[in-house]
């Protein structure tokens, strides 16, 4: 049974809902796409409403045009909590792909279409309608919370995220995520526990031009490069050790992830292996100068993802040993970033926490996932070292695709979520 606040709080998300329609619908209408990444305009919005609820708001830019906003509920000063999401968008593609202007905000009665309203300018309303409730809070019965809004995490967030972190601007002792998605949060909801990590590989070849006519007088880079990738690409055989604690949240998102009806049995196959090998995707590859001529160079970039709690150096390790064993002069491989992932146990104080305000905002129990991708949380783990999980209001398959939405169940389940848990701490 929830508390008689906890129950108050639920009934003023309910009476917002079409007040949290309305913010979504604003906030898609900014066409804050990355890159430039300017947010000025939609920041200052941000900034009068929750002004207007008597919250206090702050702006932070390395650049004018790009700004980042904090709102601050205060609460108990010993308990803190950090929402961060983002406010840039992609761009939207081709017009004729939508149905809706992609910046229009439309709103049909249960879904509100535009980019960026899944990615995720439905969870920034959200968190905004979750800070207008808690205002109302006494303090001594809630955590603080610092909602950050930032500007670029479409491009890296090197002006948000990064910038802010590094400036020590951004503290507290667990952050949730908004940049979190899945199938259907209101009915199927899911909290992110952490990502995997990242090697980013460049692989060139070096050769000998010749006349493509007398290809024994030249030494072809090409030809080379292709036997590298083949040896790169064995990587995605290579078994690799989990920690036993990660063994439910793996299970359960490979299980996340089968439920796609529309897959085939390739793609179930490789899903099933995805968690317990490393990825492999070859994504660039450049060589030649003309039809008739043998290359000289050529280069190709894989992008690799590991399992959190594997240690990405092991992994560049036995890569350049599989490359040695070619024996190949003028082929060299090259590590242009790496990144360990992170996770969170699922039964840490502050998951459980989570866990029940999901599950008394929607009446279903949620289960874990690791992204396979990455989010800031990434950032803020490495450097602060807090706890950090997800959950957010958006669709998965729509982000960043023509015709994206949010619904208004989604976007009232990670409002309660977001106002229940700084009175569950």
């Amino acid at each position: 049974m929830s508390s008689p606040l906890i129950r108050s709080v639920l009934d003023k998300v309910d009476r917002l809902k079409f007040e949290i329609a309305s913010v979504t619908s604003k906030l898609i209408k900014f066409q804050t796409i990355s890159p430039p990444s300017n947010t000025l305009e939609c920041a200052e919005y941000i900034k009068a409403y929750l002004e207007n609820a008597g919250i206090e708001v702050s702006f932070h830019a390395k650049e004018k045009e790009k700004v980042n906003v904090c709102a601050k509920v205060r609460g108990k000063p010993d308990k803190k909590i950090v929402w961060l999401g983002h406010l840039d968008v992609v761009p939207a593609g081709l017009r004729e792909k939508w149905v809706h202007d992609p910046f229009g905000g439309v709103f049909d009665g249960e879904r509100i279409y535009g980019r960026g309203s899944s990615d995720m300018k439905g969870s920034c309303a959200a968190a905004m309608i979750a800070a207008k409730v808690l205002s109302d809070v006494a303090e001594e019965d809630k955590a603080t919370v610092d909602f950050w809004f930032t500007c670029d995490e479409e491009v890296g967030s090197p002006d948000g995220t990064g910038w802010l972190v590094e400036k020590g601007l951004i503290s507290g002792d667990l952050c949730l995520i908004g940049d979190s998605l899945s199938r259907d949060p209101s009915k199927e909801p899911y909290i992110d526990v952490g990502c995997k990590g990242y090697i980013r590989l460049h692989l060139k070849a070096i050769g000998r031009t010749a006349h493509g006519s007398m290809p024994f007088y030249g030494d072809n880079a090409i030809e080379k490069i292709l036997l590298a990738i083949e040896s790169v690409k064995n990587l995605s055989n290579y078994s690799l050790n989990l920690p036993a604690d990660l063994e439910e949240s793996v299970k359960s998102s490979i299980e996340y992830l089968l439920a796609d009806e529309k897959l085939s049995e390739k793609q179930k196959d490789a899903i099933k292996k995805a968690f317990y090998y490393p990825t492999v995707s070859l994504t660039m590859i450049n060589g030649g100068v003309k039809i008739n001529v043998i290359p000289d160079y050529a280069e190709a970039f894989f992008d690799i993802r590991i399992s959190p709690g594997v240690d990405p150096e092991n992994i560049i390790r036995t890569l350049h040993n599989f490359i040695s064993t070619l024996h190949m002069k003028g082929v060299k491989a090259g590590v242009i970033g790496f990144e360990g992932g992170y996770y969170e146990s699922w039964d840490s104080k502050y998951a459980i926490a989570l866990r029940k305000a999901v599950e008394i905002a929607t009446s279903v129990k949620p289960k874990p996932k690791i992204l396979l991708g990455a989010t800031d949380a990434l950032r803020l783990k490495k450097t602060l070292g807090i706890t950090c999980l997800g959950f957010g209001a958006g669709i998965e398959e729509l982000a960043h695709a023509p015709n994206e939405y949010v619904t208004l169940s989604g976007l009232l389940s990670a409002a309660k979520v977001y106002a229940i848990l700084p009175l569950l701490l």
